[in-house]
């Protein structure tokens, strides 16, 4: 197989996207006021971050071997950081979807509404950094790194922020100036990821341990991250010229995400492919 843990791949990349789009859903959804018309559209498009989160703990329990034994991952809250990861993101996603129905059937206020997009964007950040803390395995020299914490945030960030900027277009909910602003502060972030991951290449290439080195895991994987970049790089020139077209807004924004959902996944492919340990195996 080229990427192992495909399971995993996709399930941190879909509920990286979900969390970060979320949040920026969330927070247009209290900017305004009760009664606008473009309101519901954006609330019944949500469903596909909870879309994403079912899909993303679907396919996470493959990697379990059997659905149920996501139940015995539970029994050590607290202690295992795989324990946490999934309670933590059961919560994100329970407290989500309940906060989503209430919004769409109007069972609450928009006071205990706003009250409720804050708690349960809270509950993302929380499920991210319990994500994070998984990979931080003291034997694995290529994960056991800040750059752990850039390439899952890098995913938060740009598909999810990209993500949101789709579904504010398709339901009529956004502006010009909203576009803009999302559009440039996405290109910068993808630059900054950009300049941050040719720092991490260059600190994986001089890990060595008893029997292996980076360089030559990079060595195997030196099309994908190519590949990777480059899709980002035209992911980012669609994006803002998606914000400048207004007639292309939608369409050219939809591509730009197809286009960073698959450099994502071809990313996360490459985190997981450069697995090795400090020891002999």
């Amino acid at each position: 197989m080229i990427y192992p843990e495909l399971p995993l791949v996709i399930f941190t990349v879909l509920a990286q996207t979900a969390v970060g789009s979320y949040i920026i859903m969330a927070s247009r959804l209290s900017a305004m006021g009760s009664t606008f018309k473009q309101r519901r559209p954006l609330v019944l498009s949500m469903f596909i971050l909870w879309a994403f989160m079912a899909v993303g703990f679907a396919a996470s329990t493959m990697h379990l071997g059997s659905p149920f034994r996501a139940f015995n991952a539970l029994n050590r809250v607290g202690h295992s950081g795989l324990s946490n990861e999934i309670l933590t993101g059961s919560l994100f996603f329970a407290l989500g979807g309940i906060y989503w129905l209430a919004d769409l059937f109007k069972v609450a206020n928009e006071s205990i509404l706003k009250l409720a997009r804050i708690i349960v964007s809270i509950a993302g950040i929380v499920f991210m950094a319990a994500m994070v803390k998984v990979y931080l395995i003291n034997t694995v020299p290529v994960w056991n790194s800040s750059f752990t914490y850039v390439e899952f945030i890098g995913t938060v960030l740009m598909s999810g922020i990209l993500l949101a900027y789709v579904l504010l277009n398709f339901t009529n909910s956004s502006s010009r100036d909203l576009n803009v602003k999302l559009a440039i502060l996405g290109v910068i972030i993808i630059a900054l990821h950009l300049i941050v991951t040719a720092w991490q290449l260059v600190d994986i290439a001089e890990i060595t341990t008893s029997i292996q080195t980076g360089a030559d895991h990079l060595a195997n994987y030196s099309g994908s991250i190519v590949t990777r970049l480059t899709l980002l790089v035209i992911a980012a020139g669609l994006w803002i010229t998606s914000a400048f077209k207004a007639s292309l807004t939608t369409k050219l924004g939809v591509l730009a995400f197809i286009v960073m959902f698959i450099a994502e996944l071809i990313g996360r492919g490459v985190f997981y492919g450069l697995h090795f340990t400090v020891g002999l195996v």
